[in-house]
């Protein structure tokens, strides 16, 4: 029992310097990704989602907090929850690039792909030059199968501007083979991890 108290006490501890951490900066994404992993074991899910729902009631005006929530709800597995945080903070500002990315994500892990490549489409039309939206539109397409569509986005991709050479040589190479009629292998997908 004493062992039990010391590391939830330690744990407590640490999370008090990652609050203060996000009450300073919200947006820290090492800090988020520490919480996380604090708090990953399942039996913590539960304080995991408090840890973010008190920030976020603490808050409101920092929308960071409320994606950080909606992060932990993802982390816990309950992406519908998610969905709910993240429409909420769109309703607010459609602006908001990372919440639809974020969105897109949730969407396609509850197997709605039409609903994830609108969220795309709506990061597309708030930046045309958003590079992570462009290439997760075509990995999500060629990942749920639909290989035609997957070659018209990556089409379309290359028209836009100002996205790096490095990212227009994939487009263009998962081009070419989604048009002869290959499904691109994996080495050649998990290129496009740190394009952006």
């Amino acid at each position: 029992m004493n062992d039990f108290h010391f590391m939830d006490a330690a744990i407590e501890e640490r999370l008090d310097g990652y609050r203060q951490r996000l009450e300073q900066n919200p947006a820290d994404a090492e800090v988020h990704q520490a919480v996380c992993f604090l708090l990953s074991d399942p039996a913590q899910s539960r304080r995991l989602i408090d840890f973010y729902r008190h920030l976020q009631r603490e808050f409101p005006d920092a929308w960071q907090h409320q994606l950080n929530l909606a992060r932990a709800y993802s982390q816990t597995g309950k992406d519908s929850m998610a969905v709910v945080q993240l429409q909420k903070l769109l309703r607010n500002d459609p602006t908001l690039t990372d919440v639809w990315m974020e969105l897109a994500r949730c969407y396609y892990r509850l197997q709605k792909v039409e609903l994830a490549l609108r969220a795309l489409n709506s990061v597309l039309d708030v930046r045309p030059d958003f590079c992570e939206a462009h290439l997760e539109r075509v990995r999500l397409l060629v990942d749920s199968g639909d290989l035609e569509e997957a070659a018209a986005a990556a089409i379309f991709s290359l028209e836009a501007e100002g996205l790096s050479r490095s990212v227009r040589d994939w487009l263009e190479e998962v081009d070419a083979l989604l048009e002869s009629g290959q499904n691109p292998p994996a080495d050649v997908m998990s290129r496009s991890a740190g394009l952006c």
